[in-house]
């Protein structure tokens, strides 16, 4: 079954996009990654004096969870070549 996962952060007060991506593939090492999508944006206001800037990093990580009929089926090749 192909699933997603969304991830976000808004710079500097979360963790760091790619930190965040890492630590969900580390645990999750049993799916099959199929593509991770980024998007960055910055954006910048100034009103009377008053300015700012405004970073936000997205990603979406797009994987397959191996089925349960795929899974005893690898198992039973393994087995087999034993």
């Amino acid at each position: 079954m192909i699933k997603t996962v969304f991830l976000s952060s808004d710079y500097p007060s979360d963790a760091a996009i790619d930190d965040q991506i890492n630590s969900w593939l580390a645990e999750n090492p049993d799916i099959m990654l199929i593509d991770i999508k980024f998007q960055s944006n910055v954006s910048a206001v100034a009103d009377s004096g008053v300015s700012a800037e405004y970073w936000h990093s997205s990603a979406l990580i797009i994987y397959k969870v191996p089925s349960e009929n795929n899974m005893r089926s690898i198992k039973s090749k393994e087995k087999i070549k034993k």
